[in-house]
């Protein structure tokens, strides 16, 4: 669950920086607040859907969020940056994290592909 405490304190520093509280976040994402703070505490994974639900709400993109210029970090002195980096917070270590939810998510949509060239035409 490493990876997935560090992509949630990086979520969370986004939350925090647009104002927003867990009960909206949770609320527009239709869910309970509790379910949502643990995936910001790394308790729960993190599916890509909801990931991508979460950017958008934060209005950012993966790549924002992989960024040291993301804005949370941009909203940080340089103590605090440290700060993040001495809890085991690394932007290339999220970037492993993601590169290896993108490559599921190719291997799934080539799972997928195959299953509808498989499919029998229907006729109608």
């Amino acid at each position: 669950m490493r990876y997935a405490n560090t992509i949630g304190q990086q979520i969370r520093l986004l939350r925090e920086a647009k104002g927003y509280s867990q009960e909206y976040m949770a609320d527009m994402l239709d869910m309970s607040q509790s379910a949502y703070a643990c995936l910001e505490s790394g308790k729960t994974s993190l599916r890509v859907e909801r990931l991508f639900q979460i950017l958008e709400l934060l209005e950012t993109d993966i790549s924002s969020l992989l960024s040291k210029k993301s804005a949370g970090n941009q909203m940080m002195n340089g103590s605090e940056s440290s700060a993040m980096e001495s809890k085991g917070i690394s932007v290339p270590e999220l970037k492993l994290v993601y590169d290896r939810l993108f490559q599921e998510m190719r291997d799934e949509i080539l799972f997928l592909r195959s299953l509808v060239r498989k499919a029998p035409e229907s006729r109608v």
